[in-house]
C-alpha cells in the first residue's frame, strides 16, 4: 500500500494521537502473532486506518504493552482490537504479496530481482492469509491483474485504472461486523481507494515521466511528459475534493466506535492535508519517513 491515509497530526488531541500510535503498533502486532516477526515490515498506515475503521462500535480495546524492533529499549503501548485487526493483518499480507508479484511480472530487472525472492518468502504467509480470506484475496488477485492489463496497454482512462484499484479496497469491507455497516464501507472504501489511486498517480507523476513507467496521467492528458498545466492541476484537484466528500458522506451514516476522533480527523483533516503536500511537491515525506516510529525512538 501507499501510506496516504494519516490523521493530521496538529489537530489531534494528544490522547488522540497516542491512541492511533497505539493503534498502528497493535496492526504491528497483529502482523507478528499471525505471521511471524518478518510481517511486521508490512505494516503501514492505510490498514491502520482500515483496522480502525472495521472496530465494532461496542468494541473497548485493550492496552497492552510490549518491545519491537523499532523500541528494543523499552516497552511501548499497543492495542488489541480483535478481530478487525487480525482481518486488517491478512488483508496486508494478501495486498503485499500480490504487489510484489505484479512487479515480478511486470517490473524491470532490478525490481524483478527485489521483487522475487520477497515474493517467495511470503509464500506461506500468503497461503494462510488466502485461507482465512478467499473472499478478499480472489478479489485481489482478479482485480490486480485487470489493472496490470491496463497498464500493458498504457490506458489513457485514468478513471478505469483508479476503479480497479478502487474495488481492491471496496472489497475489504467484507470484514464488516453486520450487512449495514457493509453496504456504507464499500461505498466508503471504493472512493478511498479511487483517492489512494490519483493522489499516488500524482505523486509518482515526475518520476514516472522520467523513467518511462506506466502512469495513467501520461496518457490521459497527453503530456508525453512535460509537467502538468495548471489547468490539469485544478482539474485532478477537484477530482479529489469529490473522492473526498463522498468518503465523508458514507462516513456519516456509519455507527460510530472508539476510534472517531481520529477517523474523523483523517477524513475531514487528514486527505486534504495529503493532498496539498503532495500538490506542493513534498510527497517524499510521505513515502520515506515513519513518523510513528521516529517519534518513538
Amino acid at each position: 500500500m501507499f501510506g496516504y491515509v494519516r490523521p493530521y497530526k496538529p489537530e489531534l488531541k494528544v490522547k488522540e494521537y497516542e491512541m492511533f500510535r497505539a493503534a498502528y503498533c497493535g496492526l504491528c502486532w497483529s502482523l507478528k502473532e499471525k505471521y511471524g516477526g518478518i510481517a511486521r515490515y508490512i505494516i503501514n498506515y492505510d490498514l491502520t486506518f482500515l483496522a480502525m475503521l472495521l472496530t465494532e462500535s461496542e468494541c473497548q480495546p485493550e492496552i497492552c504493552r510490549g518491545r519491537c524492533p523499532a523500541s528494543p529499549c523499552r516497552k511501548k503501548q499497543y492495542l488489541k482490537s480483535g478481530d478487525a485487526f487480525e482481518f486488517a493483518a491478512d488483508c496486508s499480507v494478501i495486498l503485499t504479496y500480490w504487489k510484489l508479484m505484479d512487479a515480478a511480472r511486470d517490473g524491470g530487472f532490478k525490481e524483478k530481482l527485489v521483487s522475487l525472492p520477497t515474493a517467495a518468502a511470503l509464500k506461506g504467509m500468503y497461503r494462510k492469509a488466502e485461507k482465512a480470506q478467499p473472499e478478499f484475496a480472489a478479489a485481489a488477485k482478479r482485480l490486480l491483474e485487470e489493472l496490470s492489463e491496463l497498464e500493458k496497454a498504457n490506458s489513457p482512462s485514468l478513471d478505469a485504472a483508479a476503479d480497479k484499484f478502487a474495488k481492491i479496497l471496496e472489497a475489504a469491507a467484507v470484514g464488516a461486523d453486520n450487512e449495514a455497516d457493509r453496504r456504507i464501507l464499500s461505498q466508503l472504501l471504493y472512493h478511498l481507494g479511487r483517492y489512494i489511486y490519483i493522489i499516488d498517480a500524482i505523486d509518482d507523476y515526475d518520476d514516472d515521466s522520467k523513467s518511462g513507467s506506466y502512469n495513467p496521467l501520461i496518457y490521459r492528458f497527453e503530456t508525453g511528459g512535460k509537467k502538468l498545466t495548471e489547468e490539469q492541476r485544478e482539474m485532478l484537484e477537484t477530482t479529489l475534493r469529490h473522492s473526498e466528500g463522498l468518503i465523508s458522506s458514507a462516513y456519516e451514516l456509519k455507527n460510530k466506535n472508539v476510534y472517531d476522533p481520529i477517523l474523523s480527523n483523517i477524513i475531514y483533516l487528514g486527505l486534504d492535508n495529503i493532498s496539498q503536500m503532495v500538490f506542493q511537491g513534498r510527497g517524499s515525506e510521505l513515502k520515506y519517513t515513519n513518523t510513528i516510529h521516529k517519534s518513538r525512538s
